[in-house]
């Protein structure tokens, strides 16, 4: 009986820690933000220059600077020739927010990544990663994803009682309560 009351502790134990993982995952909006491919550039390209939030710019392997407008919402047309980067963005705001060239939380995994150019705008209450990374097929793809840290430790203490709770009811029904109700009706023959 002790060896199963451990069992059942240890599976809620790696019930909770999956609880937590899964916490940390929508904390991080893997859930809700994937990665697209955006629309193929005209040239092949040489490397990623600039990130201004959804915006792009690269540079062609015969040199050209390209532009990309709007990778949340533009399907078709979206490239554009342009002569020079530009100037920094300077905001009216007097909190202006902070903006990190990483990524505010990991992305999801992409793999065959060539290259990769990332940012990160910290505001009052949420902060918004914008990822661009270049594949080795030429290919390039773009992830947005909003991070809201007001509810950051209520969060992650669901997460780890819900993942205990999940785990903890199904193996007192399949691993304690066949023991106890054996040991009842064992008991009740004896008595």
């Amino acid at each position: 009986m002790l060896k199963r009351f451990g069992l059942v502790i240890l599976l809620s134990a790696i019930g909770g820690i999956l609880g937590l993982m899964a916490s940390i995952a929508f904390i991080w909006d893997w859930f809700g933000a994937s990665w697209q491919q955006i629309e193929a550039v005209p040239e092949p390209v040489a490397s990623l220059i600039s990130i201004e939030r959804d915006q792009l710019w690269v540079e062609s392997e015969s040199g050209i600077l390209y532009k990309y407008n709007d990778a949340e919402n533009c399907r078709t047309d979206c490239w554009m020739t342009v002569k020079s980067l530009p100037d920094p963005v300077w905001y009216d705001n007097p909190n202006p927010a902070e903006i990190k060239d990483t990524t505010c939380s990991p992305t999801l995994p992409l793999f065959n990544v060539e290259e990769r150019i990332e940012q990160c705008h910290v505001e009052m209450w949420v902060s918004r990663n914008y990822v661009f990374t270049l594949r080795q097929n030429g290919s390039v793809y773009f992830w947005q994803s909003d991070i809201f840290g007001e509810w950051l430790v209520v969060e992650l203490f669901f997460g780890l009682c819900g993942g205990c709770f999940f785990i903890f009811l199904p193996s007192m029904l399949f691993i304690l309560l066949p023991e106890i109700f054996r040991r009842i009706i064992k008991w009740v023959r004896a008595g």
